[in-house]
């Protein structure tokens, strides 16, 4: 079991995804954990049979998970070049499946997003219809770097370590000896590196109506950007282009969207409106025919990208109208979504109706303006998290990796609002100093992609009876165990009991924790 508690005046985290021992089956006390220890009316005191179960069902299959991880964005790859006092150890931390939190999913803007260190454009002409001038060079140049360095780390030879992996990722010695055979036996296989889901923040400014890389213009802002249809043609290619870039630096790009917010073009930073009509035109006669003719037809082409809820489109309306286009519906994957708005339970009701359309949460980030760090952040996102994946999501993608001490680099907060950004990444690096702080973003995120690997399965978790404050979720992986991810809201412990068949295992969550349970099943 691993724990990441908050302190109890709010004033940082008490412990960081620290390793406790829980009981075997059936309760016996060997294993106790140091705080049973030291609470003799603990869990593991009283009577199992009469503690509340969550009882986890490893025979009903639900999602396959894709991933988890967050966005290396050109605000993040300055930093990590030009910031940071060690940014080897800064992608160990993040990447590294044995020393890390072993990220496995990256969500990459295709072009400026709302964080960068100053504006920028692939296409060096315009118009130019035919792309004569696109250059990749920003890109090469200022973020590949760091993926590449990500890669590396993510691709490191786990089979041949000497076990301390496996000790870190698992409580129960039998889980040990197990993933050490399945070491073992895999040995000399190759891993799959990082996925990729690549998102435009908008076309360039020339390919759109209102001539601007924003969303609106200040002096013209009743004129809203779209992409222009003499322009479908040229931005299918244009984004095709860059899944071809990443491709051939040796990368997996497994999902691509057609912009970022689509329902969501204002006057701060780079946006691009769309509705479902223009979206399902897109891609159903130009973004899918241009992937299927420059040989990356396997990447998942995903719509909306964009809130569960937005004003105008309530409750996943987009993603209905969108599939009601039969040759959408047939070009695409799936669907993204974002977290600032509406419940999670919309992306329930989209799968009960299209089981078939696969489910991605593409972006979810924390700030000052939403769960701060440190009690809200770790409860709050955790319970988000934790939301998303028991209503069909595939993966879960945060913001940024790292900002700095501002939520920068945020150049276009600071042209057009003239105020910083207030997001949070993962990391935040004081540029004085080079000092790395870790937040609680990167402990939720790391209680689930250090521990869920990519291709297991989530499965069935229930509460016996209602355990106030208490949200979990469970997952079935490739190598048969099985873990349990939970975090306590409450401010006391909370002693339940994990129901796996006939067997039992009592644990204790601390207060304002998350915690996951890895067993063997």
């Amino acid at each position: 079991m691993f724990v990441t508690q908050a302190r109890d005046d709010d004033s940082g985290l008490l412990r960081r995804m620290e390793g406790i021992e829980v009981l075997g089956a059936g309760g016996s006390a060997a294993g106790m954990t140091p705080w049973a220890a030291e609470n003799p009316s603990s869990a593991y005191a009283a009577s199992t049979d009469t503690l509340p179960r969550i009882e986890v069902d490893a025979a009903k299959h639900r999602q396959r998970i894709d991933g988890f991880g967050a966005s290396i964005t050109e605000a993040t790859g300055d930093l990590w070049a030009h910031a940071v006092n060690d940014p080897d150890q800064m992608i160990r931390d993040l990447f590294d499946p044995i020393d890390g939190i072993g990220l496995s999913m990256l969500r990459q803007p295709i072009g400026p997003s709302d964080h960068v260190t100053r504006p920028y454009s692939f296409v060096r002409r315009w118009p130019d219809k035919r792309l004569r001038s696109l250059r990749f060079t920003v890109e090469e140049q200022r973020i590949l770097p760091m993926l590449e360095a990500a890669q590396a780390a993510s691709l490191r030879d786990v089979e041949r370590d000497d076990g301390r992996l496996d000790a870190r990722r698992y409580a129960s010695r039998t889980a040990i000896r197990a993933a050490a055979r399945a070491a073992t036996q895999n040995a000399g296989q190759q891993r799959q590196g990082l996925r990729i889901i690549a998102s435009p923040w908008s076309a360039p400014w020339w390919m759109k109506t209102n001539l601007s890389v924003l969303g609106r213009r200040r002096a013209w802002p009743h004129c809203v950007g779209r992409l222009r249809r003499s322009y479908y043609d040229a931005y299918a290619r244009y984004l095709a282009a860059f899944v071809r870039l990443y491709r051939d630096h040796g990368f997996d790009v497994f999902g691509l969207t057609p912009v970022n917010e689509p329902d969501n073009a204002q006057a701060v930073w780079p946006s691009m409106a769309m509705n479902p009509e223009e979206q399902a035109a897109f891609i159903a006669e130009y973004l899918a025919p241009r992937l299927q003719t420059e040989g990356l037809g396997e990447v998942n082409i995903m719509c909306w990208d964009h809130n569960y809820s937005t004003e105008r489109y309530p409750e996943g309306d987009f993603v209905k109208q969108f599939y009601a286009h039969g040759g959408a519906l047939q070009a695409t994957a799936g669907s993204a979504w974002h977290y600032y708005g509406g419940s999670a339970s919309v992306m329930s009701r989209i799968h009960e109706r299209w089981p078939n359309k696969g489910i991605w949460m593409t972006e979810a980030s924390g700030g000052d303006w939403g769960p701060r760090n440190w009690e809200a952040a770790l409860l709050g996102m955790s319970g988000r998290v934790i939301a998303m994946l028991r209503n069909w999501a595939q993966c879960v993608v945060l913001w940024n990796i790292a900002l700095d001490t501002d939520g920068g680099p945020d150049y276009y907060y600071l042209r057009h609002d003239r105020q910083h950004s207030r997001n949070r990444g993962l990391l935040t690096i004081d540029r004085a100093s080079g000092v790395i702080t870790k937040n609680a973003d990167y402990y939720v995120i790391g209680h689930f992609s250090r521990f869920v690997p990519v291709g297991s399965r989530c499965v069935g978790s229930v509460a016996s009876h209602d355990i106030p404050g208490v949200h979990h979720v469970a997952f079935l992986t490739s190598d048969d165990h099985l873990v349990l991810v939970a975090n306590n809201e409450d401010a006391a412990a909370q002693r339940i009991a994990i129901q796996d068949g006939c067997e039992l295992r009592p644990i204790e969550l601390p207060p304002r924790s998350l915690s996951t349970v890895v067993w063997e099943h």
